[in-house]
Order: structure tokens, then sequence, then C-alpha cells
């Protein structure tokens, strides 16, 4: 079998050897026809991509191995349009694909079986979808982030689970659904975990805690109307936790001991968290950041010693005192009451303060006398836990009913020592155990629970008067009989509730219109002619302080009603069938701009151009129609010459429209940074001062002119509007907040932009009118620059366009080269400059004392725009009309196209030019 079997394993280690080279050449091919197809794909391919020649020699984002297979796409921040060819998961030995930050668009093709790729990268594009098999056999994926991208609503899918080498994964602001994946729990990898923004509902699941390298955790700010919720007891387990991020939620319950952590930025404002503040947290050495406001924590401030930097825990919370330092002990005793009921949220609420039985604030559901509790009643709260046994520590306590809860474990012993208790009803919970003995004196009532299931049970309540046995067979039928009555009146209610919603839903059907609804799928550049999106919300209250109607059913008319009429008899209200005809039926030709909220249509309201705001009700929520009749409050509040004009609204089914004055100049961002994109020529210097003055006098108004104060919150280029003669006024009021007058500052959600986000606003929520004024001196910057002020695609130091700015000015010549290139300046052009940009490095100040007020702002740049200068006066004329007489005067103003009014009482002249 030796020299026979020799010759064709020969043969056949010589046809593999021919083989492997023809295989080789066949994979070069193939990648060669993938990189061509994306090619065509593309709207503005890379130059280098459309010539021949070797596909590894295109040094333009494509890079290959030893056997010239591409192994590396980066085409991050090119400005790319277009799609992707389904051919690119034939790029088998592809291990990096980088394509963030451009505008691609359509389905992301399968990339189903490229086990090779380990970085994937499509943040930043208008994607609208993902294959079903997205994710599937990327075994050797480590690096995905895919944020910002306006997807069809999608789910984690399963397969996620075969990239057991994922480190990190970022998808936030990806319209990601559903309950918390819990198939996360699988990727033990995971260091990065960022979900925000999205609309993730629910519990985290217990699987979280075996994530044992998982760094950084970011669930913030969820969408979603329900948000996540539940405790946050599994993410002490995660002892590598640095930085958690779980703000804008809807958590429950006290926070756990994280003693074992290294946490270094703790952020859980904007919850429903209840409870003490644990030392445990006070006492994590690594500890930087802590944000805990607008919440319902309990007991004692927390006192933070450690190395912070920034602390937010003020506002929206129910600590005792204002400084930290011990309660007031009544106050200690009933927190460890709510402790072993998990701190519902439903006494968090009003057990706040330092004071229990105090008469005009007494805490609810106790009695007291003499600053003594007599009595708790907490039935029917759906509290669920234990019985703390530091009831035991209320000596004047004489009625505890807990009934009808959701309680578990054992009657506390400690209660039996309570030497005025007369009445305890612990019936219908979950108790188990031997029930105590208690005095005879005391009537206890404790049907309706597990004690003889368990194993204990002593066989008697324990008292006198009435009190019932847990194993009496009549206590059993009172349970059952119980038990049908409660099943039979959840039946009754839930069937009233099916008819009520029935009936509901056949009202909003009649009422909702005929036409269909717009799609709102935003582009990813925000070069809109309006920015649509809005976070905040002001109230719902108009000017006069009535709530502002919802619907509106109006028959005006529209051949017979001009525009000034339909103002004039319908107020701010327009009917529909006006903006039909307006828009033509919201045709898609008038679309003027597209945002997260709804689309733009340019209008003609019988001759006047207008901009209508149409609004997805479905896409906005309940929030989004608080923020729609926000704007309206604001608009309706403030007039002035700088700021947008609001003229009109309509509420009608589910339409929620808005009308502002027509802004042909489009936005400022588009002539500064999207030239290209726009086609505008570069502004001149005073174009940009009057621009600069115009948004100034804007913002001062609503600071301190308006009949309230007013605060912009997200101030910048895109939300400033051009008319055609380039005058500006700032636009879209839907994060605009309203101050006190006492201190025109406030605790609020963060929202805005990120880079024109004020230091002090970003960390802690704080916000003032010197919000404005940082976001005003950012804007300033962009102006002398022409840069954005977030720029991905420069080196890693020179990104951020307000520490790069303030630098170069330590420096004029390294500063003038910084300066925007198109601007021609003379020697007072430059000089203007200089002040402007110390201006905007005054107002960029770290601090907000350090950071001027928008009337500073306003006086100082009008020294510079509104300079008046003398003109050349005829010596002569002067010289013979001084020597005239009053009456000589008058007649040689007359002959000089001068009339005069002498009908004035006081001897006082009306002069009027006769203009020709």
């Amino acid at each position: 079998m030796g020299r026979e079997g020799f010759v064709p394993l020969f043969l056949l280690v010589a046809v593999a050897s021919l083989a492997a080279p023809a295989a080789a050449a066949g994979d070069k091919s193939s990648d060669a026809a993938a990189i061509g197809d994306l090619a065509k794909s593309l709207t503005n391919p890379p130059p280098s991509w459309l010539g021949g020649g070797d596909i590894c020699d295109r040094s333009d984002g494509i890079t290959c191995d030893g056997s010239g297979r591409v192994t590396g796409i980066n085409l991050a921040r090119k400005g790319l349009s277009g799609t992707l060819h389904t051919s690119l998961s034939s790029l088998t030995a592809l291990r990096s694909l980088q394509l963030q930050d451009n505008t691609l668009s359509g389905p992301v093709p399968s990339l189903a079986g490229m086990g090779s790729l380990t970085t994937l990268a499509l943040d930043g594009n208008a994607f609208t979808s993902l294959p079903e098999d997205f994710l599937q056999g990327l075994i050797s994926l480590t690096e995905l982030s895919m944020d910002d991208l306006p997807l069809k609503p999608w789910n984690i899918s399963d397969a996620i689970v075969n990239c057991d080498m994922l480190q990190s994964f970022s998808a936030s602001n990806a319209s990601i659904t559903g309950a918390f994946p819990a198939v996360l729990a699988n990727l033990t990898s995971l260091t990065t975990l960022r979900l925000s923004y999205n609309y993730l509902t629910g519990g985290l699941p217990a699987g979280l805690a075996g994530l044992s390298a998982l760094e950084t955790l970011q669930l913030n700010n969820q969408k979603s109307d329900a948000k996540l919720s539940g405790p946050i007891d599994v993410l002490a387990s995660v002892k590598s936790l640095r930085v958690l991020w779980i703000q804008s939620n809807a958590f429950t319950g006290p926070i756990p001991d994280f003693s074992n952590s290294q946490l270094e930025t703790f952020n859980v404002r904007d919850n429903m968290l209840t409870g003490v503040v644990p030392a445990s947290l006070m006492g994590i050495m690594s500890l930087q950041n802590v944000m805990l406001s607008n919440n319902h924590f309990q007991g004692p401030k927390p006192n933070f010693t450690g190395t912070l930097k920034t602390q937010d825990i003020d506002s929206g919370n129910g600590f005792c005192l204002k400084d930290p330092g011990p309660c007031d002990p009544l106050v200690t005793i009933l927190l460890e009451v709510a402790s072993g009921f998990g701190y519902p949220y439903e006494l968090a609420q009003t057990w706040v303060g330092n004071n229990p039985c105090d008469g005009s604030n007494q805490w609810l559901y106790l009695s007291c006398i003499n600053k003594e509790v007599i009595s708790i009643n907490l039935a029917n709260k759906n509290l669920s836990g234990k019985i703390s046994p530091a009831f035991a520590n209320l000596t004047q306590l004489q009625k505890l009913n807990l009934s009808n809860n959701h309680l578990t474990g054992v009657i506390p012993d400690a209660l039996t020592t309570l030497p005025n208790l007369s009445v305890l009803d612990v019936s219908n919970n979950g108790l188990t155990g031997p029930v105590p003995r208690f005095m005879s004196s005391v009537k206890v009532t404790a049907t309706g629970n597990q004690f003889g299931e368990s194993g204990g049970g002593s066989g008697g309540g324990g008292g006198t008067n009435g009190g019932s046995s847990p194993s009496n067979p009549g206590g059993s039928q009172n349970s059952k009989s119980n038990a049908g009555m409660i099943i039979g009146i959840l039946l009754a209610v839930i069937l009233v509730i099916i008819c009520v919603g029935l009936f509901l839903h056949h009202l909003r059907k009649k009422n909702i219109d005929k036409f269909s609804p717009v799609s709102t799928k935003s582009p990813c550049g925000e070069s809109e002619m309006m920015k649509i999106q809005v976070v905040g919300t002001n109230g719902n209250i108009n000017g006069s302080g009535s709530a502002v109607p919802t619907e509106l059913y109006s028959h005006v008319s529209v051949d017979s009603t001009n525009i000034a009429d339909i103002f004039e008899s319908q107020g701010m209200q327009l009917p529909i069938n006006v903006l039909l005809k307006a828009t033509n039926n919201f045709d898609e030709g008038c679309i003027l701009g597209r945002g997260g909220f709804g689309v733009v249509f340019k209008g003609n309201l019988n001759g006047k151009l207008v901009a209508v705001k149409r609004c997805d009700s479905g896409a906005m929520g309940t929030k989004g129609l608080q923020e729609f009749m926000a704007e309206i409050d604001v608009l309706r509040k403030v007039r002035h010459r700088h700021l947008v004009a609001l003229l009109g609204y309509c509420t009608h089914g589910n339409e929620r429209l808005l009308v502002y004055e027509f802004m042909s100049g489009g936005t400022l961002r588009e002539h500064l940074c999207d030239l290209q994109h726009s086609g505008y020529t570069p502004l001149t210097w005073t174009q940009r001062m009057t621009i600069a003055l115009d948004v100034a006098r804007g913002i001062e108004y609503l600071h301190g002119l308006a009949q309230e104060t007013f605060i912009h919150r997200d101030l910048k280029p895109s939300n400033i509007l051009l008319d055609q003669d380039l005058r500006a006024k700032v636009s879209d009021f839907g994060l605009v907040k309203l101050a006190k007058d006492t201190d025109k500052s406030m605790m609020t959600r963060v929202a805005g932009t990120f880079g024109y986000l004020a230091p002090e606003y970003a960390t802690t929520g704080k916000v003032t009118t010197k919000v404005d004024v940082y976001a005003y001196g950012v804007i300033l910057m962009e102006m002398i620059t022409g840069r954005k002020v977030l720029d991905d695609s420069l080196p890693e130091d020179e990104t951020n366009l307000v520490t790069i700015f303030r630098r170069n000015m330590l420096n004029k010549e390294k500063f003038r080269k910084f300066v925007d290139p198109t601007l021609d300046l003379n020697a007072e052009a430059w000089n203007s400059l200089l002040e402007v940009a110390d201006l905007a490095r005054h107002c960029t100040a770290r601090e907000p004392y350090q950071r001027p007020d928008m009337c500073h702002c306003v006086n100082r740049l009008s020294s510079l725009v509104d300079q008046w200068k003398p003109t050349n006066v005829d010596n002569d004329d002067e010289g013979e009309t001084s020597a005239m007489g009053l009456n000589q005067q008058l007649e040689k103003w007359r002959c000089n196209d001068f009339t005069i009014s002498d009908s004035d009482s006081f001897n006082t002249f009306n002069v009027s030019r006769k203009y020709h």
C-alpha cells in the first residue's frame, strides 16, 4: 500500500499547490468587483476609485494585505451620499469598515458571513433599515458603532450573541424599541455599552451582573413614554463600572451599594429613585461626578467629601435639611419603616422634610398627637417587601393597618413590645411564619396570608376582640370569597376599559383627516431652513393664563377671506383648509426642510409667503404635544424684530401646525459652514457684524426686555434665520424656558446641542441667562473663523472650536491665520474683528459670573456696527445761516424742500420733510 498510495497523495499536493494561487486570484478579483459596485452605488465616490488598475493602489480609503485582499475601508467624513451595494458582503477578508458621518441612505446591506470583520462604524448617516440577518456570523466583531441613524424601529437580534468578542457597542439614537435586550448580558467581553435616546422600556435584566468587564454604561434619555424603569440593584454587581449614565428614565427604588465598584461618573438625575443616599456611595474615592437631582431622595442631604469635580444633588429631592446633617429622630424611624418596603415612590413623594407631624405639612397616612405618631394607615398602597421591626420604635403607636398589599416575610416579634398598640391589620398579604402572640388588648387581623403553607403558624391571631385565626376554616372560606370578589371586580373593570377604549377609538377615527401623514425621516445634516426637533417644554398656558385649546373646528371660507381677515377673525388659530390651500395639500415640492418631529413647507397665504411647520403627532407623542404648545405659548408672548414671528397655528384632529413668517435668506449655518451645499457667497465682515448685533438684540429682549424673562437654551447658527437683506432673526422656541424674575435661573433637564452647551448646564442642568451668552460666544467664534464648533475631521486637539480659538488668541500672528480666509479685512475691520474676538472669549468663560450680560454684548457691538461719522459741512453756508434771524432761517429751510406746520399751541415746530 506504501508505494501505490504515495502517487495519489503526491498528485493531490501538487494540485492543491497549483489551486491556491488561482483561488487567491479569484478572491482578489471578487474584491475588485465589489469595490467597483460600491463606487457605482455612491453618488460621489473618492476620485481614485473611478480609475483603472489595482484597487490596492487606490490609497484613498482602501488598505490591503500582502495577497492583495481588501482588509480595510475607511470613508469616514468624506461627504459621501448614495447607497451601499449588496456585494459588500463578498469582501470576506475585510476587517474594518468605517463609514461614519456621511449622508449614506437606503437599507444597510447584509453583512452576514463577514467573519473577519472586527470594526464596523455606521454612525451619523441616513440609513433607513437593517437586514434581518444583520450581525449574523460576525464572530470577530469587537467594535460596533451605529449612533444617530434614522432607522425604522427595530429590536436587537439574538444573533448578536454570536458576536461574543464584542467589546464596544454604541447605538444611541438608533430607533431601538422594546424591552431592554437581555441577550446583551451574554456579551461578557463588553467594556462599553451605549443605548441612549432610543425607545427601550422595562427593567434591567439580572444577567447584566455578569458583565464583569463593563466600564461604561449609557442608557439615558429613552424617548419612549414608559422609558426604562424598575430598580437598579443589578448594576451594583458590575464591579468594573466607571461611567454610569441612566438619567431621564423612570427607574425606581433606592441606590444600591456601589462600594465595590470603580465609579467615576454617576448620573441618575431625572428618574423616580427614592430612599436615603447610602454612605457607601459617598465613600467611593474614585467618584468625580455625581448627579442626583430631580428624584425623590429622602433623609439627610449627602456630603461628598472626596475628589468631586461636579455634583448636582439639590433640586427636586426631599432631604430633611438644606445642609448635610442628621435628621429628626422621628424622620429616621419612619424612613427605616419605609426601607422595609423598598422606599415606595408614593411615600417618597410625601414623606419629605424634617417634621412628619407638622400640622400644615404632616406626612400622609400618619396621625399624630403632640408630635408623636399614633396611627399609620398604609392599606391598599401596593406595597411590597417586608414589615420593618423599626415600627417598634414608635412607642405611641396605637393603630397599624398594612392590609391588602403584597408584603412577604414574617410579622416581626418586635411589634409585640408596642405598649399602646390596639389594632394591627395585616390581612391579604403574602406573609409567612408564625404569628407572634400579642397582648390580649390587641385586635389582630391576619387572614388572607400564607402562614399555614410555610409550616409555621401558631394557630391563632394572638388576640381577642374577634382576631381571626390563620388556621380557621372560616378564615379560609373568607379568603376564597375575597379572592372571587376581587376577580369579579377585575373582570368588570377590564370590560369597562375595553368599551371606553373602543368608543374613544371610534371618535378619534371620525376626526382624523383624510390626507396621508408626511414622512418625517430626518437627513443627517442640519442645513434645513428651520430646525423642527424640540426637546424641552414650557407648559401649555397661553399669555392670558388660560389653557391653549387643543382642538379647532373652523369653517372659514378660504376663497372669500384674505390673510389679514383670517388673523383678525380667528386670532392666531387658523382653519386647516386655509393651510391645505396655502401648501397645495402639503405638496412635496413645497418642502423647505425636515426635522425630528415633522416637515416645514413653504406656503402662500393670499400672496403672503409663510413657513408652515407640520408636526407629526404620532412621532411626537404626549411630550411632543406639550412642546408644540410651549412654542405657541412663548411666541404669543414675545414680539421683536429680531425674533421669528409666529403668525398662527392650527390643531385639527392629529394635525399640529405652526405658521411663521417666511425667511428667504436661509440659515446662518448655511452661510458659514455649508457654502458648498447651499451655494451662498461668503458673508462680508460688515454683514457678519450686523447679523451678530441682530441676534444679540433678540436675545437681550428675551432675557430682560420682554414682560417675562425667557432663556432660549438652543442658540446656534441653524436656529438663526436670515431675510433677503441678510438681517437676522432667532427661531426655534421649543426649548425656551421661563425663568423667575428673582434669580433668572432654574434646574431643568439638559437639552440643546453639544458644542453650544455651557459647562455648568451640561454637567448639572442648572440653566441661567448666561447659558445663552455662552452659546452666543460660540456663534461669534464661528462667524470669525467660518468653522463648525465641533469638527471631527480635524486632529483631536483641534476638534473643539472654543478651545482652539481661545488658545490661538494668545498669538496674534497665529490667530490671523485662524480667521476665515474668505474675509477681506482692512486695518479698521481687523481691529473690529479683534474686539469681537475678545467679546467671544469673555462670553465663553467657564464660570457663568465671568460672562457678560447680553445687554453688554449689544452695547459693545453697536458701538462697532452703528458708528456715527460726521459728514463734511459747508462752512460758508453754516456761517451764512448763523447770521440770519429766525424768520430768515425758516424761509431758507422752506425753500430747501421743508414745510413747517405752526399749529401747535405751545409754540413748537412740527417739521416734515417733503419726499419726491
